[in-house]
């Protein structure tokens, strides 16, 4: 016994104790960056107090928490001088703004054209990043009625002229209202041509059914024509202003809109917001015009509708989700006898589809809605929060709509939206009123594909000064807003980074100049350059790098 004890006592000397393992040593956090520079005015050279400077983070790393900060802003002191302290290392937009100034954003050559990214180091103080602001243009002038008299609470309108398909369209940007003397004044214009709209609405109290008075004005363009391919285009400069410009508008008999909201079953339904869209607005798409509730019989009327093209549609509510909507064409005569039937919505339910791998990454609530495919602003669009369990239900008029997933943390895309097995992410779904379409999996991902590289010139050295577009192979996805192009500039040292490229096969091109601005929507233009482009491949999750010659875009 004495020698088992022994035995054991010795063995427990000899054991050697157990200790805790020494945790990794935290990994220090990357020493922030600073950016430093000037905001002048470009006619005189004056530094520019109390402008705002911001740095938006570019395409964040998957490890970039939700609580860091994308965005910094700060604004100039009485020497123009500013500074954007903490930055995050990665590449950044900055941007420039000043009231009555054209905004500009680092590496810009032209307006509306992308800027250049700065690529910040951890660490790294960057100094000279400076703005140099164009004044804006001023347009000044004078609305009058057939009488000489003024015309107050008119919209006028200075409309860009972008070429689409090489045609100059016309694209809403800035306006005012004429004020007791018919006077207007739009400010703080980029530099560019321009046609001026002045669009008459009936205010205070709805017009009078009764009143003989039928007169209104129609959409008028400078000088003075209702057409704007006969409408007058001018130039505005940097700084300049173009005063004075006297518009007299000419009376119409405006029309009156009668009708009748029934539900499905052919019952009035009274309290229903009506309201008249216009549809044919060049370059600002859609018009409000007037509104209108029905009477408890279902029966509404609206008053001094100018000749044109509309819309007609309900407004829903919580009691009425029932939504109606017509298009229609008035003349110079009446409309009347409509029969306005309100429908019920469709709904679309399913599910948010996650690789759980991934799911973690997936931090912020996510929103969904059914968009309308042709135009957003033709019917309601009502967002709702996808559940914590990833299911969604969201109600929408009837007609053809489209899937958006917004409120996506950085670097996430929508991967596919599958119906029936039948994926339409780039497609429409045609719903039927009251229709319940089920078991829809939207399929979002963060394995999206990036493309980067290095521009050069015919001498091999690094071009800063160009714009890198990269845009679908396939004709068929050069579509307005599309989710197949990119367009992006070379940051300080030569180099381009695109990431959230969606998977497929792709043109890619550096061109020193674009004609016009926004030049990248004409698919005329992408047909022309595409001899040009590069053609790449990219798969789900890959960096791909692409080195590429200026060329010219012209």
């Amino acid at each position: 016994m004495l020698l088992v004890a022994a035995a054991l006592l010795s063995s427990a000397q000899i054991t050697p104790p157990q200790t805790t393992p020494t945790p990794p040593a935290p990994t220090a956090a990357p020493q922030p960056a600073i950016l430093r520079g000037h905001v002048v005015a470009a006619d005189s050279g004056q530094p520019l107090r109390k402008a705002q400077v911001r740095a938006m983070l570019i395409d964040p790393p998957p490890d970039f928490t939700r609580g860091a900060f994308r965005e910094r802003s700060t604004t100039t002191d009485v020497d123009g001088k500013y500074e954007l302290a903490d930055l995050a290392p990665g590449r950044y937009n900055v941007t420039a703004f000043k009231s009555s100034f054209v905004s500009a954003t680092w590496g810009q050559t032209q307006p509306l054209q992308p800027g250049a990214p700065l690529d910040v180091k951890a660490g790294q103080t960057m100094d000279r990043i400076d703005f140099t602001l164009q004044r804006g243009g001023v347009i000044t002038g004078r609305v009058f009625d057939e009488y000489g008299e003024p015309l107050t609470n008119v919209d006028v309108a200075a409309m860009l002229a972008r070429f689409v398909n090489g045609r100059p369209e016309p694209q809403r940007t800035s306006s005012a209202s004429t004020n007791d003397l018919g006077e207007f004044r739009i400010f703080g214009l980029m530099p560019g041509q321009y046609w001026l709209q002045a669009t008459w609405r009936r205010f205070g109290a709805p017009a009078d059914p009764t009143s003989p008075d039928r007169t209104g004005y129609p959409d008028t363009y400078f000088p003075g024509t209702t057409s704007v391919a006969e409408a007058q285009r001018f130039t505005v400069r940097a700084g300049q202003t173009v005063g004075d410009l006297v518009m007299a508008l000419s009376p119409i008999k405006t029309s009156r809109i009668e009708g009748t909201i029934v539900d499905a079953d052919g019952k009035p339904i009274g309290g229903a917001v009506i309201n008249l869209v216009k549809t044919e607005a060049p370059g600002g798409g859609f018009g409000y015009v007037a509104g209108q509730m029905s009477r408890p019989d279902g029966t509404f009327m609206i008053a001094a509708v100018a000749p044109g093209d509309y819309v007609l549609r309900t407004q829903p509510t919580p009691t009425q989700k029932n939504t109606a909507q017509m298009k229609l064409t008035v003349g110079a005569e009446d409309v009347k006898d409509l029969r306005l039937v309100a429908l019920p919505p469709s709904t679309i339910s399913g599910r948010i589809v996650v690789d759980p791998a991934q799911a973690s990454s997936l931090t912020t609530p996510l929103m969904i809605a059914a968009m309308p495919f042709e135009n957003a602003m033709m019917s309601p669009l009502q967002a709702v929060r996808v559940g914590d369990d990833l299911s969604f239900e969201v109600t929408a008029p009837a007609g053809r709509v489209r899937i958006t997933v917004t409120n996506f943390p950085p670097g996430w895309i929508v991967r596919a939206v599958r119906v029936n097995a039948v994926d339409v992410v780039d497609d429409a779904l045609d719903l039927k009123p009251g229709e319940a379409t089920n078991g829809v999996d939207v399929e979002v991902t963060n394995k999206t594909a990036t493309l980067s590289g290095l521009v050069t010139n015919a001498r091999g050295e690094a071009v800063k000064d160009c714009t890198v577009l990269v845009f679908a192979a396939d004709s068929k996805r050069w579509t307005p807003g599309s989710r197949y192009l990119r367009v992006s500039r070379p940051d300080q040292d030569g180099r381009f980074k695109i990431g959230g490229v969606v998977a497929a096969q792709y043109s890619v091109v550096a061109l020193d100049r674009f004609e016009t601005p926004g030049q990248w929507n004409d698919a005329e233009f992408l047909q022309r350059i595409s001899a040009k482009a590069t053609t790449v491949s990219v798969l789900e999750g890959e960096t791909k790098t692409i080195d590429l010659k200026v060329t010219t875009g012209s």
